[in-house]
């Protein structure tokens, strides 16, 4: 039986905490950005990946109002920290990893000038296929310092591009949930995933 064959199956909201502005792709000419900083916000660069890992990233954009520009040197695959806070980037040129015999990935995340990540909420399914078990709140689980009372499960098919993560949120009915645990199960055939089994903790309004 398919997952999607089940009864009485529901649609829920999916979003993820991230401080990354562009996802790890693989290096081109112009990577362009997934999203912009959430605020002002120094950008840490990554190079992976790569034979040699040495060229430029410049990095195009708005600092304080003004157009401006950084540029984050490599001579390897490392992590460059900028300096300037960008509100906006515009554009993005790399030169000198395209020429290496294996081309790596470029990844760029947002952070305060201490290095503190800067979080923002992005939407990883609109409308997610799932079953919530929410007779399940009265199972009790021990855990190390305590027991805990209150858990849901969820449940919903394995989508390989679009993987869930624990601390995902889950909104379903006007209730905010997070991801605490996921488990793959298999059916015979033991691959793909038949679906996942989810583990939720509702957020208080008072929690972030």
């Amino acid at each position: 039986m398919s997952f999607t064959s089940l009864i009485n199956l529901r649609n829920c909201r999916v979003t993820r905490n991230t401080n990354i502005i562009l996802e790890k792709t693989q290096i081109t000419a112009a990577p362009v950005v997934d999203r912009q900083p959430p605020r002002a916000a120094c950008l840490h660069v990554e190079i992976s990946g790569c034979s040699d890992g040495t060229g430029t990233v410049t990095v195009h954009g708005v600092v304080e109002g003004a157009v401006d520009s950084e540029v984050f040197t490599f001579s390897e695959n490392e992590i460059v920290e900028g300096l300037k806070e960008f509100t906006a980037v515009t554009s993005i040129a790399t030169l000198g990893f395209i020429g290496e015999a294996t081309v790596g990935e470029i990844t760029i995340r947002a952070a305060t000038p201490t290095g503190q990540e800067i979080l923002q909420e992005i939407e990883i399914f609109e409308e997610m296929n799932c079953w919530v078990d929410v007779r399940r709140g009265g199972i009790v689980i021990a855990v190390p310092g305590g027991v805990v009372t209150h858990v849901t499960k969820l449940f919903t098919k394995h989508d390989p591009l679009h993987p869930l993560q624990e601390n995902d949120f889950i909104y379903f009915r006007d209730r905010r949930y997070r991801v605490d645990f996921i488990e793959e199960t298999f059916s015979k055939s033991a691959t793909p995933p038949h679906h996942l089994e989810l583990i939720l903790k509702q957020i208080k309004a008072d929690e972030e």
